[in-house]
């Protein structure tokens, strides 16, 4: 909520739940943000997000929407939007503030390497399981170097960042389109990026079911609470107008935080 309301963002929720349903559940968790009641899921279903995964006589679930987060803008208009397919996956706040706001890169790892400068950030650096994290790639070149990108003969090294933990399940990275050069020690015209840049993409940090973990062992997908070290690799070459060095790759760590998923609410005794 910090880093929101540091960037002017106010936070809200929208359930199918009743009024009483979400007064209990703000209290009993201590929300600090208003929670929305859409009785019969009415504006869940104009906004086109009802969840149609759910069969109409699943009565604790029917009615609820696909997860997702809406950034919306003073005027009303929605400036972006996170949507993943599943109830048990949702997109964090700290991917949207990452993607449109320049502010704190607290959990980030600097990369020097010769003439090329980088710097990989998570866009936290904590989570639940099941979470979509933002991710951000910044370089910056020496003047008169480039970076080529894709698409690119099997010869070359386009630039290339690719994380791994037992954590991640899907990771993405959208990179800007690269400038056509015209190589002539090469005699070749590659795409290749100049200057500095940046792009961004997503991680997603794999769902640990709500069970107790005897149940699990035989599955081995049980994501116990604590810190994890991400391990990622940034592969890239190198190339001035008169000398191409050799592909690198360099390896980097970023720590993450597993919380533990948070159990039911109490319920409330007469």
């Amino acid at each position: 909520m910090g880093k929101l309301q540091a960037q002017g963002i106010n936070a809200a929720a929208i359930t199918y739940d009743s009024r009483e349903v979400l007064a209990n559940f703000g209290e009993a968790y201590k929300i600090g943000y208003p929670l929305l009641s859409d009785a019969g899921s009415k504006v869940i279903r104009e906004f086109g997000i009802f969840n149609t995964n759910i069969p109409p006589d699943h009565k604790m679930m029917y009615g609820i929407p696909w997860p997702g987060d809406y950034l919306i803008a003073p005027d009303g208009a929605v400036r972006d939007k996170w949507f993943l397919p599943s109830y048990e996956h949702r997109p964090s706040a700290s991917e949207a503030a990452l993607r449109h706001f320049d502010g704190d890169r607290g959990n980030s790892v600097r990369i020097e390497a010769g003439v090329v400068n980088a710097t990989v950030t998570l866009s936290t650096d904590r989570c639940f399981p099941g979470q979509e994290l933002g991710l951000l790639l910044e370089v910056r070149l020496e003047p008169g170097w480039h970076v080529y990108g894709q698409p690119l003969p099997a010869q070359y090294q386009a630039i290339e960042l690719r994380l791994e933990s037992p954590l991640i399940g899907e990771q993405s990275l959208e990179l800007p389109a690269a400038h056509p050069l015209l190589l002539k020690a090469l005699g070749e015209t590659l795409p290749v990026y100049a200057g500095g840049f940046k792009a961004h993409g997503k991680v997603g940090i794999k769902w640990s079911p709500p069970m107790p973990a005897k149940f699990l062992e035989p599955l081995g997908n049980r994501i116990e609470p604590g810190l994890y070290q991400i391990t990622g690799t940034l592969r890239f070459q190198a190339c001035g107008d008169d000398i191409c060095e050799t592909p690198q790759s360099v390896k980097f760590e970023l720590p993450l935080t597993v919380d533990a998923g948070i159990p039911p609410a109490p319920k409330k005794t007469a």
